[in-house]
């Protein structure tokens, strides 16, 4: 299946906008004035000791240099300071860097789903 961009309008719904985004659980990364990452955490009501780390993401070129990796502990410092109990987190199985910073710092897999296609000819 071809990407398909996303919008800025769509992300900043779904990033920005989302009623379940913690704010100041947003953390941006920067070479001077250059913005080249950023994680955020969400907190859902039904888990209240519970952080959700639903995104990190780092700039194509700044990839590989421990970006990641920053942002991340920034996300587990904070949850510790605020008192949280647990962090979620999930990612594609096939951005294996990423599955690797969470391995190394503690996460956990869990049962997943698994996304099937079928295509009709």
């Amino acid at each position: 299946m071809p990407y398909t961009r996303v919008s800025y309008q769509q992300w900043e719904e779904k990033e920005l906008k989302n009623p379940s985004l913690v704010r100041d659980g947003f953390f941006i990364a920067s070479d001077g004035p250059r913005l080249v990452g950023y994680s955020n955490v969400w907190h859902m009501a039904k888990e209240p000791r519970t952080l959700y780390q639903a995104k990190t993401g780092v700039r194509r070129e700044y990839r590989g240099r421990g970006v990641a990796m920053v942002l991340k502990l920034r996300v587990i410092d904070y949850a510790r300071q605020n008192r949280y109990d647990v962090i979620k987190t999930w990612n594609d199985s096939a951005n294996t860097p990423i599955l690797a910073a969470n391995t190394k710092l503690g996460f956990k897999r869990e049962v997943g789903w698994i996304t099937m296609e079928k295509t009709l000819t």
